[in-house]
């Protein structure tokens, strides 16, 4: 697979946008740790090993309902968060 991005300045550093079609290809996943390497002129992305990112499914394996609290009452709403419940 092959495609063509434009480098763009991003705060101090610069950046590549990784298009949809090449994260799926690669199964890569945000906020997953990359070595970069330079060989010859070519910046290659190497994901880490020592960082598996992992899915929601994978984050929440072993977790129950029952381990999980109920809702908490914070007391009655106050600001934009207020619902008009007669509408």
């Amino acid at each position: 697979m092959n495609t063509t991005q434009s480098l763009q300045k991003w705060g101090n550093s610069l950046a590549v946008r990784i298009p949809k079609k090449v994260i799926e290809a690669t199964n890569a996943r945000i906020n997953q740790e990359y070595i970069i390497s330079v060989e010859k002129e070519s910046i290659i992305l190497t994901p880490s090993k020592k960082s598996k990112a992992k899915s929601v499914e994978e984050m929440f394996k072993g977790v129950h309902a029952e381990d999980v609290g109920g809702e908490l009452d914070w007391g009655p709403d106050v600001g934009a968060e207020k619902i008009d419940e007669y509408r």
